[in-house]
């Protein structure tokens, strides 16, 4: 997405969420270096802002390769700053009127670890854990830059990580989609089985094809070990399960190398059943 900037530049101090990470356009010649702001202070007028942003900066395929990317901005962390503001503009996907500052190009960076009582108290808040008591997987522990609480369950008899979306507003409540997981839960060994017989429909056919590439590659004959969708419901075993709002949900499994360790992923909704299966690698 093209993105217009403030020919003038001003002086920002901000509040770092990640380390910088970097991805370039399929026609683009420099990489873009890119960092999640918290919350930022303009200095000249003393105003906090708590709106979130993203700082980016132009980089060459040698910085990128560095560990510094450039500026060696790191998460977590406050810094004095010259940037430019991006200008309003609308999103061409959605057609939302993006306000100014939605994006903020770096130009230098003026000092490190800087102090503002402001931006220190919401990173101590920030960094304070949030966890989400369950009645079926007890604690899950937040990832607030991922926007998803993490933790375990048995699934169906066997250990399995859980996964469960913040609500869609962006808060730290996760109603929606822990409403998905505890109907999950209540009959976990249910859902189970019809996502292995799902994924035994879409896959099995698939599956031979991987096995006979296989023995093609070993010059034996494969004839003797074609995989029935009985057995490739039985080979799955759930490693994840993933919950999101509006009751969608994927179930990972281990291939037990049918498709030489990728893993095996349905997803599904609550109210409708399953959707689809694929692997990934």
């Amino acid at each position: 997405m093209e993105k217009q900037f403030d020919a003038e530049s001003k002086e920002l101090i901000v509040l770092t969420e990640t380390g910088a990470g970097a991805g370039k356009g399929w026609n683009e010649k420099l990489w873009t270096a890119s960092v999640n702001i918290l919350a930022s202070v303009d200095p000249s007028a003393g105003v906090l802002n708590k709106e979130t942003t993203v700082l980016e900066w132009p980089l060459t395929d040698e910085e990128r390769r560095t560990e510094e990317k450039k500026f060696d901005i790191k998460g977590q962390k406050i810094y004095r700053l010259r940037v430019k503001e991006s200008l309003p503009f609308q999103n061409p996907y959605n057609g939302a009127q993006m306000r100014r500052g939605y994006w903020l190009q770096l130009i230098e960076v003026l000092e490190r670890g800087c102090r503002e009582e402001r931006l220190e108290k919401i990173l101590a808040e920030y960094q304070k854990p949030v966890s989400l008591m369950t009645e079926n997987c007890g604690e899950l522990l937040l990832d607030k830059l991922l926007g998803m609480y993490h933790g375990e369950t048995t699934w169906n008899g066997g250990k399995c990580q859980v996964h469960l979306d913040v609500d869609e507003d962006g808060s730290e409540t996760a109603k929606d989609s822990l409403q998905t997981l505890e109907k999950l839960m209540e009959d976990s060994a249910g859902w189970d089985e019809k996502a292995r017989r799902f994924a035994a429909d879409k896959l099995t056919d698939l599956a031979n094809d991987w096995q006979d590439s296989e023995y093609d590659e070993a010059e034996t004959d494969g004839d003797e070990n074609v995989i029935t969708k009985e057995e490739f419901a039985k080979r799955l075993s759930a490693s994840e399960l993933c919950v999101s709002t509006e009751g969608d949900f994927e179930m990972y499994y281990n291939d037990d190398d049918m498709f030489w360790g990728h893993v095996v992923v349905v997803s599904g909704n609550i109210d409708s059943g399953m959707s689809d299966a694929q692997i990934e690698g």
